[in-house]
């Protein structure tokens, strides 16, 4: 039987750990994201509510950059089908994922990505990264919208799933970008 005795001088590999690192935050990411998501207020003419998931995703987006953010939103998205309290309000499970609200979170990975590839190009001007951030919001809303079209109908599918969010999404994008931009001065 040989054993295996791990001296002061072995050390780790960088590579390792950076994945390990990676790992973690992806992780961490998706965590936050969730608890973020319990930030939920319910509208009355929409079954879209007003959630704090949008904020957590352009957040992770920008500092995690593309691949890590979009890779945290779809572990999210994987935590939730599990059945994991970790969508708007204490909901998970697949159910949710294909309901009125679906669209809206299978954009996340996506809106992630490119609000993590754009954040990179756009330097740390809080006009032009807040354009930035809510260009990214005004998409996944359009695609929760065509999702949503299914289940309200496609002359309400704007004015119940996208307009109404604009001023709160426009609000996000600022406290990112002011955020990440006193972080990087």
């Amino acid at each position: 039987m040989k054993i295996l005795v791990i001296s002061q001088d072995t050390a780790i590999s960088s590579q390792v750990k950076d994945r390990l690192y990676s790992f973690l935050q992806i992780v961490l990411a998706s965590c936050f994201i969730g608890l973020v998501a319990q930030i939920k207020i319910p509208l009355y003419f929409t079954p879209v509510p007003l959630t704090g998931q949008t904020f957590a995703i352009m957040l992770m987006g920008a500092l995690l950059g593309p691949r890590k953010g979009a890779q945290a939103a779809l572990l999210y998205l994987v935590e939730g089908c599990m059945g994991l309290p970790v969508w708007a309000g204490g909901q998970g499970g697949l159910i949710h994922l294909l309901g009125p609200t679906g669209g809206y979170l299978l954009a996340y990975p996506l809106q992630a990505y490119l609000i993590g590839s754009i954040f990179k190009r756009v330097g740390v001007s809080l006009i032009r990264a807040t354009s930035a951030l809510f260009l990214c919001c005004i998409l996944q809303l359009l695609l929760g919208s065509l999702w949503l079209g299914f289940f309200v109908g496609s002359k309400n599918m704007l004015t119940m799933g996208c307009t109404p969010f604009l001023p709160g999404e426009a609000l996000k994008a600022l406290l990112v970008a002011s955020f990440i931009k006193t972080r990087k001065n």
